[in-house]
């Protein structure tokens, strides 16, 4: 079913709404005509962003919020609660990456990572599907990493939290189920984001080695957002868009002591 059909109240909340797959993802939902609730910590984009999402035909309501703050995302809920009298799609995708090997990451890098990426989205889940029960309807959606189902070397910190996500969103995919709510976890591996803004005058090699890879990517966030559109509509619970993602995960799942020796293998080689 087309998601305009399965959602007709068409109302979103879209976290890390101001660039990369979330604005990707606002600017698919702008085009048909979507109420959208867009949070970023970055005012001054997220200003940009919303006379974009406005001139391609959406109706908006803007945060400035740190995701981190529970507080913040009830304070959303509730105005999604005023001035649309709920919500329908819940985008929980606001994230940072970092990299580095165990004793290069700091404890501050622990501690900001697990905040930003899996913190927020368990406060995200928390807050909105209490709405969504009440409802009796709609969709949440986790933007996790191929990097929590795969675990590369030298991104421990973003591997536990990103697998955190992936963990979290099996768990509610089963227990929202009854509510008539829908649940999915977006693992893409490397993609033309915006993500790399938050990995700042850094000389750590795995760091250096992951901005290129962003840069130099060919698939964009438009790419991942059709197939988190098509996910929703199908209500699929992952959503791999790349090959490397898909048969990385099913080789770990079916060969796990092959897939490890392997990867070490080739670390140990590079």
């Amino acid at each position: 079913m087309k998601i305009e059909k399965k959602f007709p109240g068409k109302r979103a909340v879209v976290t890390g709404a101001a660039s990369g797959l979330g604005l990707a993802i606002c600017e698919r939902l702008a085009a048909e005509g979507w109420k959208l609730l867009i949070v970023d910590i970055n005012a001054s984009r997220l200003a940009e962003a919303e006379t974009r999402l406005q001139a391609l035909g959406a109706q908006t309501l803007s945060l400035v919020m740190n995701v981190t703050q529970h507080e913040a995302l009830e304070d959303a809920a509730q105005i999604l609660q005023k001035n649309w009298g709920g919500v329908d799609l819940v985008f929980n995708n606001a994230g940072i990456a970092t990299a580095g090997t165990i004793e290069e990451l700091t404890e501050e890098d622990w501690r900001k990572t697990i905040d930003v990426d899996l913190w927020s989205v368990i406060y995200g889940c928390r807050t909105f599907s209490a709405l969504l029960k009440k409802q009796g309807s709609g969709h949440i959606i986790n933007t996790a990493s191929s990097a929590g189902t795969l675990a590369p070397p030298e991104m421990a910190a973003y591997n536990v939290a990103k697998a955190g996500v992936i963990s979290l969103s099996e768990t509610l995919k089963v227990e929202l189920w009854r509510h008539n709510i829908g649940v999915t976890v977006v693992c893409p591996t490397v993609f033309g984001t915006s993500l790399g803004d938050s990995i700042t005058d850094s000389t750590r090699a795995m760091e250096l080695s992951l901005l290129k890879q962003l840069e130099e990517s060919k698939v964009t966030p438009h790419h991942i957002a059709e197939d988190v559109i098509t996910a929703i509509e199908r209500n699929r619970l992952y959503v791999m868009s790349q090959a490397d993602a898909k048969w990385g995960w099913r080789f770990k799942r079916f060969f796990p002591e092959t897939y490890a020796s392997l990867l070490a293998y080739l670390y140990r080689s590079k």
